[in-house]
């Protein structure tokens, strides 16, 4: 989160910016409540050096060169055999969501200096209510479905936006749960290919992952080149295509029909399916959004198509 003072020559307001939106004090007379306003002053200036309370990730620390820019970084998490401390490939994310409110998804390329082991450690906010990634990647890892990417472990640590929201204020916006997950790197996008058969194998074992995932009760729904990887060079078949983020993915198998959203998912529309893009057209006639069937396998495999 952010938090900032907009402040004229007679009235001040703290406003604090999140992943659920944004949230706003009144407007104080500073004049009147002088007190009120050395609060606000005092509580975003004094921090007793706890960046958490600044709404910085504490899990990151970097080092500064003598010009004061970055020269490296670490990411700690919590794994099942103690915390693990990761030094970054990069001083920037590889991938980031730039909006302020939304899952907030934050991409890092992570190496283990023990081990060699490159990683992708994915920060997200998931909306309340939806099965978390990391359990899909557990359930589709656990059965054994080739061509999906392979979860090393996910940060238990828990922080949701109502821990540092007003407590009166928790039924006025949407829960967002912070996860982070660490997976291992198999390849490169699928746009980096070398050959047409390369390529053609890797649609190929995404398409059977889709549908093994599919039935473990899990769709994906956000299918992109971004989301199907290549696998290693000696990758065997079922593993020379890899699909991975399962952030935006369904989980039919514990929700019911009516939990069923039908509005249409923030994946990249470019390689979306006609029929989701159709209803888009028509997304503020009520009785079309009425009407409009819920995102299904057959927009997913359209989407490999357009991929």
């Amino acid at each position: 989160f952010v938090r900032c003072l907009i402040l004229s020559q007679n009235r001040a307001q703290l406003v604090q910016f999140d992943r659920a939106g944004t949230q706003l004090t009144a407007f104080y007379d500073i004049h009147t409540y002088p007190h009120i306003f050395m609060g606000m002053l005092l509580g975003l200036t004094t921090t007793a050096d706890d960046r958490a309370y600044l709404g910085l990730d504490d899990t990151l620390s970097w080092a500064h060169g003598r010009n004061g820019r970055k020269k490296s970084g670490t990411l700690t998490s919590l794994s099942p055999h103690g915390l693990r401390v990761l030094q970054l490939v990069n001083i920037g994310p590889i991938s980031l969501h730039r909006h302020i409110r939304g899952s907030g998804t934050v991409c890092w390329e992570a190496k283990d200096k023990a081990s060699g082991a490159v990683y992708l450690v994915k920060d997200s906010w998931s909306s309340k209510g939806r099965t978390p990634e990391w359990e899909l990647l557990k359930r589709a890892n656990d059965k054994g479905i080739k061509g999906v990417c392979k979860m090393a472990w996910y940060d238990p640590a828990v922080v949701d936006v109502s821990d540092f929201r007003c407590a009166s204020t928790v039924n006025d916006f949407f829960h967002r749960t912070a996860s982070r997950v660490v997976i291992e790197i198999s390849g490169e996008e699928i746009d980096n290919f070398e050959t047409r058969s390369q390529m053609i194998r890797a649609l190929r074992d995404v398409i059977a992952a889709h549908g093994n995932l599919y039935g473990e009760g899990i769709l994906h729904r956000a299918i992109s080149n971004k989301t199907i990887l290549l696998g290693a060079k000696d990758a065997k078949v079922g593993d020379q295509g890899i699909l991975m983020d399962l952030s935006l993915a369904h989980d039919y198998l514990s929700a019911t029909k009516s939990d069923i959203n039908k509005e249409p998912i923030l994946a990249v529309r470019f390689f979306q399916s006609c029929a989701i893009l159709d209803f888009l057209v028509t997304l503020n006639d009520d009785e079309s959004r009425a009407l409009a069937p819920a995102h299904d396998y057959l927009d997913d495999l359209e989407a490999i198509f357009f991929v």
